[in-house]
């Protein structure tokens, strides 16, 4: 038995067996952390700028919607499908 466990007074275990190893060292600390974090906010802040620069409609992407939406073939009808089934699938559970 274990050392601790329902009242025993046992040496804790020795060895692991086989298979299992003791680490002989403790894990090496973890790496210090940077006294300033001003280049991981400059990053950030140039980041943010790029985002809000971005246009919140993309014209193209909008002809190409409204390019699919009058297909009469889209979505294709194995995507329909595979859907319908996965829906199907889900409610039978």
């Amino acid at each position: 038995m274990i050392s601790g466990i329902s009242g025993s007074t046992t040496n804790p275990l020795q060895s692991g067996g086989p298979g299992v190893a003791r680490a002989s060292t403790p894990p090496p600390p973890p790496a210090p952390v940077a006294e300033s974090s001003a280049p991981v906010v400059t990053q950030q802040a140039t980041l943010t700028a790029q985002v809000v620069a971005q246009p919140t409609v993309r014209p193209e992407q909008v002809e190409r919607a409204k390019q699919l939406l009058s297909s009469p073939n889209y979505p294709p009808r194995a995507i329909v499908e595979a859907v319908a089934k996965l829906i199907s699938d889900s409610q039978a559970e």
